[in-house]
């Protein structure tokens, strides 16, 4: 692939945070790849070992990806790194599990439920979930497989979004938002399951507790592709670096 001048100052780019914003296959992850290869060049004065780096996006199937396009473009330029197994790419939400695994022995068996598992559930939970007992805005009840996709969109912009409770008044999936999570919290066991915004607000409180560790070895993280999830993945991201500026700055 041929970079232009824009990609090629966004992969050697030094100092201050970093935003690309392109269009779906402009090259985005490629860059991503590529700025870690270089920040893993050796030689250079501010050159990485891998555990200085994570990588996060937000869906499996885009961390298998960035995963492999990191890989290998690493092994392309710079042949077999020694600890390459040590950078952490994939999601924000696996990340912030391992986290937690580490710091709060409660969570030794946790999963957290992702897109497919997330419909399993409220599909099969249809009622505790608040799905059966919303309506659409004709007041037509929804329905458990025709209207899960839609019902769990909702409850995402429902948990994210600043709510304007006037505007939502007998808003029934506005119910659901609080039946769903006691529906995962009465999960048998229940220690099994966590959702994204529960993990990650519980590893925000952990972040500070793990901060001296985590600067220990982290000095970059890149985002890609974050059209869905922005917020959950800002989140994670932004609790990081107010742990990492906590930190005492070497003398």
């Amino acid at each position: 692939m041929k970079l232009t001048d824009p990609q090629q100052k966004a992969i050697e780019h030094a100092g201050q945070n970093l935003q690309l914003i392109a269009c779906a296959g402009s090259g985005k992850t490629e860059v991503v790849a590529r700025r870690v290869v270089h920040l893993l060049t050796p030689g250079r004065a501010d050159s990485l070992a891998p555990r200085n780096i994570v990588a996060f996006t937000f869906t499996d199937k885009a961390a298998a990806e960035l995963k492999e396009r990191v890989v290998t473009r690493t092994r392309e330029a710079l042949g077999d790194i020694p600890g390459l197994a040590e950078m952490f790419v994939g999601t924000i939400h696996a990340f912030c599990l391992e986290l937690l695994k580490s710091e709060a022995p409660k969570y030794l068996k946790f999963e957290v439920l992702n897109e497919v598992q997330q419909s399993l559930f409220v599909d099969r939970h249809s009622k505790q979930s608040g799905l059966t007992a919303s309506t659409d805005l004709t007041g037509i009840a929804l329905k458990r497989y025709r209207d899960t996709k839609h019902y769990i969109g909702a409850l995402s912009i429902l948990r994210e979004a600043d709510l304007e409770e006037a505007n939502l008044n007998g808003c029934s999936v506005l119910d659901g938002l609080a039946a769903a999570q006691d529906a995962v919290a009465a999960l048998e066991p229940p220690d099994r399951y966590t959702l994204v915004h529960e993990l990650l607000q519980e590893a925000t409180d952990r972040f500070a507790l793990a901060a001296a560790a985590l600067a220990d070895g982290l000095r970059v993280v890149d985002l890609d592709e974050i059209r869905r999830g922005a917020d959950e993945l800002a989140y994670g991201v932004e609790a990081l670096a107010e742990a990492r500026a906590q930190l005492p700055r070497a003398s």
